[in-house]
């Protein structure tokens, strides 16, 4: 006879996912000892180890001796063991954050448990936050992500890197020590480097001249630096040619270039000082710089000296000068003007005189009278008009002297034989020399052999005139 077996299934290791529920009613015909039941089993993506269930019989008709048979199906599994990775990873050190993935390549019937630790690589922990942690990608899943700080700085510098390491504690992986890389890109801008503008007195001794970058490099930079002539020259300041480097993290750093402190009255002057970078990361190369240098001497006083002299030296010379020199000629119109000295006793000069530059005199010549004339010290006056140049006063002046070299006149009255019927006597009362004054002679007779009958008594006065000699 027939025998009927009702067949059901049960889970075991393997659930309602990995087959499926099977409930039906098989016959083994009389005279045939089997029979199979086909229970369909699921080919799943996740990796696990092998699985059971259950099926169950019930024997409702036929004639066995038992009526509750009972078999096992093992499921084996064809997904491969899963390998774990840290993703490689490049964030913006802007982003506050890199968020990198832990990850297994194919599913895991369990969980699988990565112990996470950073190490550094060109990035330090000023670029990132040191992190240690545990990640536990569910059974089931195939990837989580660890969050790792990272440091917005204001310091240019390349790309760098460090390394995100996993440790395997729990699960099954094929693989225990993933190793995965992450990549901080710089968000600042390529320095730009610049040599600044200074202006200092000729008395410091040194202009300091700064040498900067706009945002500090990862890296020194280094900038041969030269000076360049202007309007300020080698006698203004020493020639400087000497390397500069600006530290990694820094920005700044002085070059000290000598000036020189003279004497001489001259306009603000300045000269360059270029730079060359020969190491480093900056957007230029070529960054230029202007010293100021500002003069501390006082602007020149013009003066036209006093001066004596005797009638008899031929010519007056007259220094005309400046006190302190100038960086530029000093032009004077020369103009002379009579004072007791008329021009007898000189002659009229109009003309032009030039200081050169770093000198701080000049004369200028007068003739002078040498005449025959008894007269007292005559003066003249000398008047300059500065026309060019760069003097604190335009109009000096100055004053000649001359000294007379002519002796003081001997008056004289003269002696006279003259014949009594001649009717008078003409008496010359005379002086030697020329005065340059009238001379007054006070005339009175006084009796000798001759009495008042032979002459009239006579008193009275006589003026030899300026520039004569004798009156009769």
């Amino acid at each position: 006879m027939d025998t009927v077996v009702e067949i059901t299934t049960a889970t075991g290791t393997a659930g309602a996912s990995d087959y499926t529920t099977t409930t039906t009613t098989v016959t083994i015909p009389a005279g045939s000892t089997s029979v199979n039941v086909s229970i369909p089993v699921t080919d799943d993506g996740i990796d696990e180890p092998n699985e059971t269930f259950t099926v169950n019989g019930n024997v409702t008709s036929g004639n066995t001796s038992n009526t509750d048979p009972s078999g096992t199906v093992t499921i084996t599994d064809n997904d491969g063991t899963p390998v774990v990775t840290i993703g490689d990873v490049t964030v913006d050190e802007g982003a506050g954050t890199a968020s990198v993935p832990v990850s297994i390549d194919v599913p895991s019937s369990v969980d699988t448990v990565v112990e996470i630790t950073t190490a550094t690589g060109t990035a330090g922990t000023s670029d990132y936050t040191t992190t240690t942690t545990t990640v536990t990608i569910p059974a089931g899943s195939t990837s989580v992500n660890v969050s790792i700080p990272v440091t917005d700085d204001t310091t240019d510098e390349p790309n760098e890197t460090f390394t995100v390491n996993g440790n395997v504690t729990s699960g099954n992986t094929s693989n225990t020590d993933p190793s995965g890389t992450v990549t901080i890109t710089d968000n600042d801008g390529t320095p730009v480097v610049t040599i600044g503008d200074v202006t200092v007195d000729e008395g410091a001794g040194t202009a300091s001249v700064p040498v900067s970058i706009d945002v500090p490099s990862s890296v020194d930079t280094v900038v041969e630096i030269t000076t360049a002539t202007g309007t300020a020259g080698t006698s203004d300041y020493t020639t400087t040619t000497t390397t500069v480097t600006i530290p990694a993290g820094s920005t700044s750093v002085n070059v000290s270039i000598p000036v020189t402190d003279d004497t001489t009255d001259e306009p603000n002057e300045t000269f360059t000082v270029n730079g060359n970078v020969t190491s480093g990361n900056t957007s230029n190369t070529d960054p230029s710089g202007t010293v100021t240098i500002t003069d501390n001497d006082g602007t020149p006083v013009v003066t036209i000296g006093d001066v004596t002299v005797d009638e008899g030296a031929g010519t007056a010379s007259v220094p005309v000068s400046i006190d302190v020199p100038s960086s530029v000629d000093t032009v004077v119109e020369i103009t002379t003007a009579t004072g007791t000295a008329g021009t007898s006793d000189y002659t009229t000069t109009t003309t032009t005189v030039t200081i050169p530059a770093g000198n701080t005199s000049v004369n200028v010549n007068i003739p002078i009278t040498d005449d025959t004339t008894d007269e007292p010290n005559e003066t003249f006056t000398v008047n300059g008009n500065v026309t060019s140049g760069n003097t604190s006063n335009t109009d000096p002046s100055g004053t000649v002297t001359i000294t007379d070299n002519d002796g003081t006149p001997v008056v004289s009255i003269g002696d006279v034989t003259v014949d009594e019927g001649a009717g008078t006597a003409s008496v010359p009362v005379s002086i030697d020399v020329p005065s340059s004054v009238d001379t007054v002679v006070e005339i009175t007779t006084a009796t000798g052999t001759a009495g008042t009958s032979d002459y009239t008594t006579t008193t009275t006065t006589v003026t030899i005139p300026a520039g004569t000699q004798v009156l009769m």
